[in-house]
C-alpha cells in the first residue's frame, strides 16, 4: 500500500515518535523512506544579510541551522539503521515547513507523509501550526503521530 514514505523531522519528541511509526510502516510495507528537515526561512534584516555577505559575521545563523539539521537527520537515520532498514535517504530544505513538505511529497510521488502532531515551536496548541497547515494544503495522505 505505501511504497514511499516522507517523514518530516525536527528533533521534537513528537517528531521522534513519528520516526518510530515510520519505522513500523517501512518494515510492514517494505517502503523506501525519505527524511526531510525544513529550516524555517526566518527572513533576516537586510543589514544582517549584508554583514554576512561582506564577511563581517564569521558563522552565520544559517550555518548553525544547517549543522543542527544534519544532526537531526543523522539521529533519525540511525534509528532506521538500528531497525535494519537501509532504504533511507535524507535531506533538508529552507523555507516554509508546511509548503516545503507538501511540495516534496508531490514532486517525489510520496504515498504518505508521516509527521508529529506538534513540533518544536508549538506552545500548548491542540495541533501544531505546521501540521495544521500541511493537512490543509497537501494532496498526499498524512499520518499524524501523537
Amino acid at each position: 500500500m505505501f511504497k514511499k514514505l516522507l517523514v518530516a523531522v525536527d528533533g521534537s519528541s513528537h517528531s521522534k515518535r513519528a520516526v518510530g511509526a515510520a519505522i513500523d510502516l517501512a518494515k510492514r510495507y517494505q517502503a523506501s523512506v525519505y527524511l526531510l528537515h525544513v529550516i524555517r526561512d526566518l527572513s533576516l534584516p537586510k543589514e544582517i544579510l549584508e554583514m554576512i555577505a561582506a564577511g563581517e559575521v564569521t558563522e552565520s545563523r544559517m550555518e548553525i541551522l544547517q549543522d543542527s539539521a544534519e544532526i537531526i537527520l543523522e539521529n533519525a537515520q540511525e534509528r532506521f539503521k538500528q531497525a535494519g532498514l537501509s532504504d533511507v535517504k535524507s535531506g533538508y530544505v529552507i523555507g516554509d515547513p508546511a509548503l516545503k513538505i507538501a511540495d516534496w511529497a508531490e514532486q517525489n510521488d510520496a504515498d504518505l507523509i508521516v509527521i508529529g502532531h506538534r513540533g518544536l515551536g508549538t506552545r500548548g496548541e491542540m495541533l501544531g501550526s505546521v501540521t495544521r497547515k500541511l493537512l490543509n494544503i497537501t494532496k498526499t495522505s498524512c499520518l499524524v503521530v501523537r
